[in-house]
């Protein structure tokens, strides 16, 4: 369907029809369905439409959530390595061990937006799969290694290998779900990060705790050869279950296909998710919108707070317990904040709201990062790690969902945006962080503290900031569309933004 059809056809549905609320189109209004469709009733789309939502639900979202898993148990095992006696074994000091977690991400970050601006081109069902055994590969090659020079090269190629994984596949859900659906996916694929923070933990306990000396090899090997052996595994199986995008799956039926991408364009009003000017030109789109920006700087922010998951064991250890007891109590505080991220996702959802269901767990944050600096005794100061953990982590996954839903179309677009996001929050913000928790600073970490909660309290207030922005280009459509502008007028006040027709709204 052309844009000239679409806003032809928008513009001749009666205004009584539309509705004002933090919605995408009123449920009224429905484009027309393509003509190998178009005798379906109403009653049998919506089956239709449950049976592709169920099939990417079961074929697609099991499989991701323990690719993801797997992503962060790989990325986090240098932690656990560490007090296992990676340092020792390859006479690394405190500040080598620092320059390996920074070199990782100076390759996370060099592939991240190339990768998504062709992801758009080629098939994601062997491409992201292929990805996946890659770093698995190279991550497993860490436990034969004898030298920090070495480490060194391998943890720069893990990094590049894994880098497009994450913003590929946050911009392959939003190819696929609509936004009352994508929220609730990131949350559960958000989860794997989390379970693998907290999982990671106990299977490193065991590892370490039993399998010393195991075929002459010390416990920290034997954890990146055994977590690097299962990623390329799950990475095999990636290649039968994956899709690519709607019209081109190959286990939908032709019937699924032409809906699939149908209901997509339904949700923005026929809004087309692909863009014949190339894939630079999604960057140039991306970089021109100031949406990209605060959301980049509100995600760095967020991340800045997580950046003691790689000292967590090297915190908690500090509490006065061996090895095996301090990888134990890893564990507690992400499973508490995995139950919290579900719940938060869930009333996000429900409520349509995103601001608020960010800035107040972050308050929690804030909270915690002032008593471990401040606090003594074994039970509050492994309740500061609780509240440290809890904030940060619960709001992730509605960062995400809040930033696709406001840059929804044009796929390029959003490819580049989420790309960039990414890029510099779960890349560039290592750069600093892999150095605030340095051993000297043991047991309170002052700087490293203070560092989190400035950053937690940055990331509440963009959040704020971004509300209000977003509220103000609703009241210009609105405004536009009670004065009788028409669809033109709502896509000037929209300027420099994907362009929105009558009904669109972002969530605030």
């Amino acid at each position: 369907m052309s844009k000239d059809n679409v806003v032809e056809f928008v513009e001749n549905q009666s205004s009584a029809d539309m509705t004002t609320k933090d919605v995408v189109l009123d449920e009224h209004f429905r484009l027309p369905l393509p003509e190998e469709i178009a005798h379906l009733t109403r009653e049998e789309q919506d089956s239709l439409e449950k049976r592709i939502v169920r099939k990417m639900d079961m074929r697609l979202m099991p499989i991701l959530i323990i690719m993801f898993w797997l992503n962060i148990l790989d990325r986090n095992s240098i932690a656990n390595a560490k007090i296992a006696g990676l340092p020792k074994d390859l006479h690394m000091t405190n500040a080598d061990y620092n320059n390996c977690l920074l070199i990782f991400y100076v390759g996370y970050v060099l592939t991240q937006l190339p990768s998504n601006a062709l992801l758009p081109k080629v098939r994601p069902s062997i491409y992201l799969p292929l990805v996946t055994c890659a770093w698995g590969l190279m991550s497993m090659s860490q436990g034969f290694l004898h030298n920090y020079t070495s480490i060194m090269v391998v943890r720069f190629f893990v990094g590049i290998l894994e880098g497009p994984f994450l913003p590929g596949v946050i911009f392959l859900l939003s190819c696929w779900y609509k936004k009352e659906e994508f929220g609730k996916r990131v949350a559960f694929l958000y989860a794997g990060n989390i379970l693998s923070s907290c999982f990671g933990g106990l299977i490193a306990a065991g590892i370490i705790g039993g399998m010393h000396n195991v075929g002459g090899y010390a416990s920290w090997r034997w954890l990146f050869i055994l977590e690097g052996i299962a990623t390329v595994v799950i990475g095999l199986v990636g290649l039968y279950f994956f899709p690519d995008y709607p019209r081109t799956t190959r286990w939908l039926s032709k019937e699924e296909q032409l809906f699939a991408e149908w209901r997509m364009a339904n949700e923005v009003a026929g809004i087309v998710d692909e863009d014949a000017s190339g894939v630079w030109w999604g960057v140039k789109q991306a970089l021109s919108d100031p949406l990209t920006y605060l959301f980049t700087f509100m995600q760095m922010m967020l991340t800045t707070g997580q950046s003691f998951t790689y000292f967590l064991p090297s915190i908690i250890k500090t509490l006065g317990y061996d090895n095996t007891i301090t990888l134990l109590l890893t564990a507690p505080p992400y499973f508490v904040a995995f139950c919290g991220s579900i719940l938060v996702a869930h009333s996000s959802a429900k409520r349509n709201e995103r601001c608020f269901h960010i800035v107040f767990p972050l308050m929690i944050s804030i909270l915690g990062n002032i008593m471990a600096m401040t606090v003594k005794g074994f039970g509050p100061r492994y309740l500061s790690i609780f509240f440290m953990t809890f904030g940060v982590y619960v709001v992730y996954n509605v960062n995400y969902s809040w930033v696709s839903a406001s840059i929804p179309r044009p796929r390029a677009k959003r490819a580049a945006s989420l790309a960039i996001i990414n890029l510099m929050s779960g890349g560039a913000t290592h750069f600093y962080t892999s150095y605030l928790f340095p051993d000297s600073g043991a047991p309170r970490y002052y700087v490293g503290g203070a560092v989190l909660s400035v950053a937690v309290f940055l990331c509440a207030s963009t959040a704020l900031a971004i509300r209000f922005y977003l509220a103000r280009l609703n009241r210009k459509m609105e405004e536009q569309e009670i004065s009788g502008g028409g669809v033109e007028a709502a896509i000037n006040a929209n300027k420099n933004h994907t362009t929105a027709y009558k009904s669109f709204r972002y969530a605030l």
